[in-house]
């Protein structure tokens, strides 16, 4: 039984193509999975930043409640001044 090249190759032809599909998807879900990887990093950032910005308005309500109560004190201190003359 003889093969003749004419028929042959085509079919190693696709064989070859197959498997650089196969080796091309291999190398794509890699990139992919390495994507992944700073996705998640780029969410723990976001995280982190975000307490930052919470720690940061929380420190402000507390100054602003401060200054608040020595603007009460002040309007207070000179209410007493006021009738003491």
């Amino acid at each position: 039984m003889s093969v003749n090249f004419q028929t042959l190759a085509p079919i190693i032809a696709a064989c070859a193509t197959a498997g650089g599909i196969v080796f091309q998807m291999g190398k794509q879900s890699e990139k992919l999975e390495i994507i992944g990887l700073k996705v998640e990093a780029q969410e723990k950032k976001y995280s982190l930043n975000n307490d930052k910005v919470c720690e940061i308005y929380n420190k402000l309500n507390v100054l602003q409640n401060d200054v608040s109560n020595i603007k009460e004190d002040i309007t207070e201190i000179k209410s007493y001044i006021r009738t003491k003359k």
